[in-house]
């Protein structure tokens, strides 16, 4: 049995959904004011167990029978969560808890960190870069990897780290640039943007999931480890967000590209090393651009009409 926390999440869902499709038993936890309408969406049938990392009561009711957790619940990764003391609190004391409670029945803990652990630092990052995280979410999430990583260190526990680049996918936040350019690009509104050349290492979410369940269930765990998950090829945001709008079918031309100015200190090129993994676990992001867009354009579309029918 696998349990996957924030699994009312971007990516928690899909873990939940890739778990299913593959025929493993999983709980999706989640607080019970969360809104679950992603996993009704992706893996209706999932199993909820309804978990609060500050109660004890339901983390033991969660962890019955758990042989791994994918620790996906975080604060920050939405800019509009800007409360350091939250994030202080969620990504770190609360992610030790689970670790601490993890350790105690022998459950593995695969930590779903980020590469905003990194910070602002160009060029191909592998592990062991040193860390330069900045704002609340990079941060609290790179603390709470290191204390992980000393946790397992101290205690034998199996605990491994992984780290995620850039995600886009079905039924991300409409805040997010990928569905913020197609609704943009369907409806004709402008969007003013930077002038675009900055390179990320990006992916399809499905691929992180799965990478999540391999982890989590492999022969061999790679405990103390900490993984990238990454392509190892960088792609522009201009290109990204021309095959954003090219997938639904709208309007390039209301990108407004050079607008805005680059963010203070914005780095130009950040990818991700994958070499790592690949020797790990084998594992290698498989879903093309094309084929990533056209999915998300699908279920974006999909979910443009039902907000329609029910304005």
């Amino acid at each position: 049995m696998l349990l996957v926390t924030g699994a009312s999440g971007f990516l928690g869902a899909h873990v939940v959904a890739e778990a299913i499709q593959r025929g493993r038993a999983v709980r999706a936890g989640m607080r019970r004011s969360s809104d679950r309408s992603r996993l009704d969406a992706l893996a209706p049938q999932a199993q909820t167990a309804w978990l609060d990392l500050d109660d004890s009561a339901t983390l033991d009711a969660a962890l019955a029978g758990c042989t791994a957790i994918i620790h996906c619940a975080a604060y920050g990764v939405d800019y509009r969560q800007s409360d350091f003391y939250t994030a202080l609190e969620t990504n770190v004391a609360a992610t030790m808890r689970l670790a601490e409670a993890a350790a105690s029945r022998g459950v593995r803990l695969v930590h779903v960190g980020t590469s905003y652990e990194y910070g602002t630092q160009d060029g191909l990052l592998a592990e062991d870069r040193v860390l330069s995280p900045t704002g609340i979410y990079g941060v609290t999430k790179a603390a709470g990897t290191l204390a992980v990583q000393d946790f397992a260190r101290r205690t034998g526990a199996d605990c491994t780290v992984l780290r995620p680049f850039s995600m886009y996918g079905p039924l991300e936040g409409t805040h997010k640039i990928v569905a913020a350019a197609m609704r943009a690009s369907l409806a004709g509104e402008m969007l003013d943007l930077s002038p675009g050349a900055q390179e990320r290492d990006y992916l399809y979410v499905a691929d992180v999931a799965a990478a999540c369940i391999d982890v989590a269930t492999a022969a061999t765990f790679p405990r103390g480890e900490i993984l990238n998950i990454c392509s190892g090829e960088g792609l522009s945001l201009r290109a990204l967000l021309t095959a954003a709008a090219q997938a639904v079918g709208g309007n390039e031309g209301v990108f407004r590209w050079g607008a805005k100015a680059y963010r203070p200190a914005e780095s130009m090129r950040v990818v991700g090393d994958p070499a790592r993994i690949a020797k790990v676990l084998r594992w290698r992001a498989t879903t093309s651009l094309a084929e990533g867009m056209a999915a998300t354009a699908r279920w974006e579309l999909e979910r443009l009409q039902r907000e329609g029918e029910s304005s």
